[in-house]
């Protein structure tokens, strides 16, 4: 890897909320520390069964961290397995990514004096303040997280100008301190134009976990209002994983009943997401999830198709408007129909969208680049 000079042997234990996020989202950064002489650890709460020939030589390990604690009392027992095993194993870094770990692998890092990074994906519910108790709690959570960061050998990485701003104007970093990296980055051979079917049929795709925040409804209710204007020549498709311990997720038969109700065929979650992606006229992803930035529209662009998605943190990164794809209102499944409408009008405008699209996708979300960014921050911190 060029600029990243090879490391004695040292310890990273990285910390993610679930195996499958890990999965889709950090294994090149894991592989990565593999192939330059660093003994890499991954603490992940071990949620589907997964083939463990995925792991590659490193240490896939189940988290004394759940991703929702069931009380309390189990919080601080997690936390004090946590703490057991950083004080047993003495990892020279501690990578914790999503708010949970951050904030527990954060404190055990201070009590420590272990080296940490913490990279957000997306700040989450816990950062509204709405409410005077969501005000308080915020107010509580910047002061663990200020605890936490406000020290040397820290580093911290956020995937969109929003978050990266809010921790700005909290007086928590300067701009200089945080590392922007837009997204966990997309293998561009995996996802190409070429995987495009031969004769495939015409359709319009949203892929996502099946979150109502995600803008399902949204989206089965355009595509609604697509059909009465264009007709049925154009097919809508949703495809992605049921998450019942989700909050927001939709149960398996309610999601079949919102499909059949608006005339949306749902595909469940599918391992041929290269062909079904560059095989789709076009991409929408009408969320209003407190998002990082999804790595499925940047595989949307490496796939060479336009992306409509909305003007929310998180998704407004990952493309440029009116050149890549179009941004509209979160919640709006009217301005939505008609933005899908004016680009299946156009055919000339959805090939040079998707030709841009894979052009900023090789620029700027390719995954190397991601792990480049991520090897200069431990070289710094090892």
């Amino acid at each position: 890897m060029i600029g990243v000079k090879t490391l004695t042997m040292k310890k990273v234990f990285m910390f993610v909320n679930v195996d499958w996020f890990f999965f889709s989202h950090r294994l090149p950064i894991a592989q990565a520390a593999k192939n330059h002489n660093i003994e890499m650890s991954v603490y992940a709460e071990h949620t589907r069964i997964l083939d463990q020939k995925q792991i590659h030589g490193f240490k896939l390990l189940d988290s004394p961290l759940r991703r929702i604690s069931k009380s309390k009392f189990h919080f601080i027992m997690e936390f004090i397995k946590a703490y057991k095993i950083i004080k047993r194993d003495k990892p020279n870094l501690i990578h914790a990514v999503t708010i949970k770990p951050i904030i527990v692998l954060g404190i055990i890092s201070r009590l420590t004096s272990t080296p940490f990074i913490g990279s957000i994906s997306g700040l989450g519910p816990a950062f509204n303040s709405k409410t005077y108790f969501e005000k308080f709690r915020l107010f509580f959570l910047l002061k663990i997280l200020g605890y936490i960061f406000l020290r040397k050998s820290v580093g911290i990485i956020c995937q969109n100008s929003n978050d990266r701003d809010f921790f700005i104007r909290n007086g928590l970093f300067t701009k200089e301190e945080i590392l922007l990296i837009h997204g966990s980055g997309v293998d561009l051979e995996q996802y190409s134009p070429s995987k495009k079917r031969i004769n495939a049929e015409k359709y319009v795709l949203m892929s996502s976990r099946i979150l109502s925040d995600k803008g399902i409804e949204d989206y089965c209710r355009a595509a609604e209002m697509v059909r009465l204007k264009i007709g049925n020549q154009i097919k809508f498709k949703l495809s992605g994983p049921i998450e019942p311990a989700s909050s927001t997720s939709f149960s398996e038969d309610e999601i079949k009943e919102l499909v059949h109700q608006y005339g949306v065929e749902y595909l469940g979650d599918r391992s041929d997401m290269p062909e079904l992606l560059a095989s789709a006229l076009l991409f929408v992803l009408p969320s209003f999830y407190s998002e990082g930035l999804p790595k499925v529209l940047l595989e949307a662009s490496a796939s060479g198709i336009p992306i409509i998605t909305t003007d929310h943190p998180g998704c407004r990164d990952a493309i440029i408007n009116n050149e890549t794809g179009l941004l509209v209102p979160a919640k709006d499944p009217e301005l939505l129909a008609k933005a899908i409408i004016d680009l299946l009008s156009d055919h000339s405008l959805l090939i040079a969208m998707g030709k841009n699209g894979r052009s900023l996708a090789e620029k700027s979300f390719q995954d190397s680049t991601v792990v480049n960014k991520h090897y200069s921050l431990y070289q710094q911190l090892l």
